[in-house]
C-alpha cells in the first residue's frame, strides 16, 4: 500500500465531495452533518453507493450493467490487496477503509435492476431491503453509533423503496412513505444520546420521508437545507 500525503487525501476528498454534490444531492447535504472525524469516511460510503446505484438506469444493455458491476467488484479485491486502480474512490477507499464483505450488498443488490421489464412493489422491495439496510448498517458503523437491527432494516428499506420509485410510482411512494415514517417515529422515542449519536446516520431518513409524503412534488434544495438544519438542531426527525 502505498503512503498517503496529507495534502493528496485533501484534495481527493475535495474530488469526492465535488462528484457526489453530482451523483447525489441529497447525500451530498446530509454528509456534512457528520462529524469532522468521521465525515471523509462516509463521504467514502455515499460516493460509492451513489455511484453504483445509478448504473441499471443509465445503461440501455443489461450485461454492459452486469460489467460495470462486476467492475466494482474487482476494484473492491484490488483495494484489498493495496490496489486503489489509480481511481479517485479506490484511493478514498484505501485512506477510509470500509470492510469488502459489508459492500458487497451494495453491489449485488442492483442486480436485479438491469433486466429490462416493468417491476412491481414486491420486486422493488425485495430490491430495497438488500440494499438499504446495508447501507444504514455501514452508515452507522462509520459514526461509531449504536441502533437496533430491527430500525436499520425498516430505515433502509424505506429509503433505498423511495429512490426506487418509478415514473407514476405513487403506490411505491405510499409504501416507502410507511417504511419511512415508522423508522422516524422509532428514532425520535430513543433516548437523547442515542438520538444524537444516530443522527448523522438517520438525516438521509428524515429526509426520504418528506419526499415520499410530498410525492411528486419535489422541493428546491434550498428547502432540503432548511430541512436539515432545523432536524439537526432539534435532534429529532
Amino acid at each position: 500500500m502505498r503512503p498517503f500525503s496529507l495534502a493528496e487525501m485533501e484534495m481527493d476528498e475535495a474530488l469526492l465531495r465535488q462528484e457526489l454534490r453530482g451523483l447525489d444531492g441529497d447525500l451530498y447535504l446530509c454528509h456534512l452533518f457528520a462529524p469532522a472525524a468521521q465525515r471523509a469516511r462516509l463521504l467514502t460510503l455515499y460516493h460509492l453507493y451513489a455511484d453504483i446505484a445509478r448504473i441499471p438506469a443509465s445503461v440501455s444493455d443489461p450485461m454492459v450493467g452486469a460489467i460495470r458491476l462486476q467492475w466494482w467488484r474487482d476494484l473492491l479485491d484490488a483495494v484489498a490487496n493495496g490496489d486503489a486502480r489509480g481511481t479517485p474512490i479506490g484511493e478514498a477507499l484505501l485512506a477510509q477503509p470500509i470492510a469488502k464483505d459489508r459492500m458487497l450488498p451494495l453491489i449485488d443488490g442492483r442486480e436485479a435492476a438491469l433486466p429490462e421489464g416493468t417491476r412491481g412493489i414486491a420486486e422493488l422491495e425485495a430490491e430495497a431491503a438488500q440494499i438499504g439496510p446495508a447501507l444504514m448498517r455501514l452508515a452507522a458503523e462509520i459514526c461509531d453509533a449504536s441502533c437496533d437491527e430491527a430500525l436499520l432494516a425498516t430505515a433502509g428499506t424505506g429509503f433505498e423503496l423511495m429512490r426506487l420509485v418509478p415514473e407514476n410510482g405513487e403506490a411505491v411512494a405510499a409504501r416507502a412513505a410507511a417504511f419511512l415514517s415508522e423508522a422516524c417515529a422509532a428514532f425520535n422515542k430513543l433516548p437523547r444520546a442515542a438520538r444524537k449519536s444516530l443522527l448523522p446516520v438517520f438525516l438521509p431518513i428524515g429526509l426520504a420521508r418528506r419526499q415520499a409524503q410530498h410525492y411528486p412534488a419535489r422541493r428546491s434544495l434550498l428547502m432540503y437545507q432548511l430541512v436539515l438544519l432545523k432536524t439537526a438542531f432539534i435532534g429529532r426527525l
